[in-house]
């Protein structure tokens, strides 16, 4: 797997003057250990040293990172934990370690990134296919159908909008 350029990484020292401050050319690379040559880096200004890997889904992974790759790109396409344990032929636990790694990181990852997004139009696609073919479903009001049934047009919703 190819590195990532040292230009894209960043101290990860909280009190360091550099932290979180990629592309400054502070950071040095140590030494390079594991099957995986995985670099330790050192911050020039605060003298942390730490692995490339620190801070990302794959931190403190004894797995090879193709093997870890395609453990989450199975849990990603739906695969049970024990489906993608036997496919990719690990452990059922390591599996759902990265599961849960991986998923922290990915909410941090949208917490930090996604922010004040203004949707022009929300469309639903089919959210009531389960619901109709149920038996003991209740019956859906006219309301539900004109929300589900296409696209919420950008302007401001009023009540007489929503009354049939």
């Amino acid at each position: 797997m190819k590195r990532p350029d040292l230009d894209t990484l960043a101290c990860v020292n909280p009190e360091c003057q550099r932290f979180r401050h990629a592309g400054q050319g502070h950071l040095g690379i140590r030494k390079v250990y594991g099957h995986d040559h995985i670099r330790l880096l050192r911050c020039r200004t605060c003298g942390e040293a730490f692995s490339e890997r620190r801070g990302s889904a794959l931190f403190n992974t004894k797995l090879p990172e193709t093997k870890a790759e395609e453990v989450i790109n199975h849990l990603g396409a739906g695969c049970s934990v024990r489906a993608t344990a036997r496919l990719v032929k690990v452990c059922q636990e390591t599996v759902a370690r990265l599961w849960r790694v991986s998923g922290r990181h990915a909410e941090r990852f949208h917490d930090e990134h996604v922010r004040a997004l203004r949707p022009m139009a929300l469309e639903f696609d089919e959210p009531w296919s389960l619901v109709k073919k149920s038996k003991n479903a209740a019956p859906i009001t006219n309301w539900v159908k004109l929300v589900t049934g296409g696209i919420i047009p950008p302007w401001s919703l009023t009540a007489s909008w929503w009354c049939p």
